[in-house]
């Protein structure tokens, strides 16, 4: 018998292999008919169920929703997948398939299983591509340019029904049979299932959205609505996007995972692994999976480090712990102490990302416009600009995406617990640093050098000033980033380096980045004081330093809540996210 995992990891399938096709050995039960199982399932459900009209007759920037208990080999779903690309409407549309899979497959396994179908090979090597580490909790892929989304939630289904938001237009609930699994057929599952059926209510037209900001979390935001079909005003007071904390020549792509598994680690963790399938298809065009190694730089990171591998169970395609000669290896560089590797992980040029996101037929760029107030007027929102050549801007939603500015912009009385930490980069020639070949990161992080032939720079980074709001960037800011990456690796800067002689025309940039009190997210509609939904009006913000990682996924999240789709997220870590938990308490005189 195999050892019981320890979490965050899941146990995966036993399989049997009968003819080719998997047969699970804790059931005793063939996932499949080797030879009729897509033939029967297409007639069971397919027809049955009349999807390809259902499919054809979607509405502009609407969605259907399948639900599956027991996701198994995903046969059903690349079945289904490929229905919606021969039935989907031609417009933009998305399909939605939520399953549950206490088991979940090997990827070896899950590979295996789906080349017994030819036909399917395109879509499941698009699966297997996205594929999540086997963890617990939800993973969102989206697959097919954004037209399909997939909502795996690794655990028993009736958490999974119990925590994940979202209404089914069509069910699948025979993965098993009954006597086999009779749990899936208890009365609580059908009371979940029914909890989770939509309703039949008439479509609506299509809201027009407007996001204020401009910088990763904003352009993720409006790339994200404008693929789902909503027509988005982009507005920033920047002369194009990617201009304040999001300019940065490079950032790292990365997380501090706690020690303990709780629900900021798994937000934490969640955030990194769909940010690693967002950024692929960017790979050597703005984003550069390197991999990065979390040093062990210091006797409290070591110790840190000890324990969180004593405490959890990751997959190794995720991270796992190296020796110092295994990091340098790794890296390329001189280093004094080993870490954890994140092979996944690496660097992206969040400037230039943004300029792309911002490109789309259904995105409307107003730049060069500073927000003055946000207010609702006749059941819409009106965006009003600073000055007279500002004209006023009306939408059905709005999302404030405005990093420390956010709290400016919110309407109503009241203050927030927001706060606003100034950021240094400093950029090295490469000359004067041994470039690593991978992302290093303790104190600080630094990443490879990169750029034209010659003018190559790495980027250290960054300064965590709690007390200044100085935008330009300082020679002392420049020289903490050096001493304190010095510190932590010591042999990769150039001897007058090292010993703190600074150019004095060395380059660098600042940035303001947004927190919260508690040091996490904020994403969703908006409350009032009394605690109540605001009504079309979000807030995508107070990432930190690990916008770059979060973004993706809360701006996934944030459009599923707007376009009232299924959520990414489950709900214990949407709490996590409320937006309520910002404003300011009373305080009696």
């Amino acid at each position: 018998m195999p050892l019981p995992t320890i979490p965050p990891a899941i146990e995966s399938a036993e399989l049997s292999w009968h003819g080719g096709a998997p047969k699970s050995k804790r059931l005793g039960h063939a996932y499949f008919h080797p030879e009729k199982g897509l033939e029967e399932f297409r007639y069971d459900f397919i027809e049955h169920n009349k999807i390809p009209t259902r499919f054809s007759s979607i509405t502009e920037a609407g969605s259907f929703v399948v639900a599956e208990a027991g996701f198994g080999t995903g046969l059903h779903f690349l079945a289904i997948w490929q229905t919606w690309q021969a039935w989907g409407p031609s417009h933009a549309a998305t399909l939605h398939f939520v399953a549950s899979e206490r088991f979940p497959l090997t990827l070896q396994d899950l590979k295996k299983a789906l080349s017994l179908w030819p036909e399917l090979s395109d879509l499941a090597e698009e699966l297997i591509a996205s594929y999540p580490p086997l963890v617990r909790g939800t993973h969102r892929i989206v697959l097919a340019g954004g037209r399909v989304r997939l909502t795996l939630f690794f655990g028993d289904t009736h958490d999974a029904w119990n925590t994940l938001s979202f209404k089914a237009d069509a069910w699948l609930l025979h993965g098993f049979e009954p006597v086999i699994t009779p749990e899936s057929w208890q009365k609580p599952a059908i009371r979940e299932t029914g909890q989770h059926s939509k309703p039949d209510i008439p479509s609506t037209p299509v809201p027009a959205a407007a996001v204020i900001g401009a910088g990763i979390a904003g352009c993720l935001l409006a790339n994200n609505l404008a693929h789902r079909g909503y027509a988005v005003t982009l507005i920033d007071a920047a002369d194009e996007p990617g201009s304040a904390a999001s300019g940065n020549l490079q950032g790292a792509m990365y997380v501090k995972l706690g020690v303990e598994f709780n629900h900021q680690t798994e937000l934490a963790l969640s955030a990194l692994t769909f940010s690693q399938r967002y950024y692929a298809p960017y790979r050597d065009e703005y984003w550069h999976p390197t991999g990065l190694i979390q040093l062990s730089w210091s006797d409290t990171e070591q110790s840190r480090q000890r324990r969180f591998i004593e405490r959890n169970q990751y997959p190794e395609d995720l991270l796992y712990p190296v020796t110092r000669r295994e990091a340098e290896a790794l890296t390329g560089a001189c280093l004094m102490s080993g870490g954890l590797w994140f092979p996944g992980c690496g660097w992206l040029e969040p400037g230039k990302l943004c300029k792309s996101l911002a490109v789309h037929p259904s995105i409307r760029k107003v730049f060069a416009y500073s927000v003055k107030q946000v207010e609702p007027t006749q059941g819409k929102w009106r965006i009003s600009g600073a000055g007279s050549d500002n004209p006023d801007i009306h939408a059905d939603q709005v999302a404030i995406c405005a990093g420390h500015l956010t709290p400016q912009l919110i309407p109503g009385s009241g203050t927030f617990r927001f706060k606003a930490i100034r950021g240094q980069v400093t950029y090295l020639p490469e000359p004067l640093i041994d470039s690593p070949q991978a992302v290093i990161c303790g104190a600080r992080y630094l990443n490879p050098a990169y750029g034209p032939k010659g003018e190559q720079l790495a980027v250290i980074g960054a300064t965590f000033d709690l007390n200044s709001d100085e935008p330009d960037p300082t020679t002392e800011s420049h020289r903490e980033n050096i001493r304190t990456l010095s510190s932590m690796v010591p042999n990769i800067l150039c001897a007058d380096m090292a010993t703190g002689d600074i150019p004095e025309q060395l380059a660098g940039r600042v940035g303001f980045r947004c927190t919260t009190h508690d040091y996490q997210p904020v994403a969703g509609p908006l409350c009032d004081a009394q605690g109540q939904e605001v009504k079309g009006l979000y807030l995508l913000t107070g990432m930190g330093s690990k916008g770059l990682t979060y973004a993706p996924l809360l701006a996934e999240f944030v459009a599923d809540q707007l376009t009232q789709q299924p959520c990414a997220l489950p709900t214990s870590l949407a709490k996590r996210l409320a937006t309520g938990r910002m404003r300011q308490p009373n305080v009696a005189s």
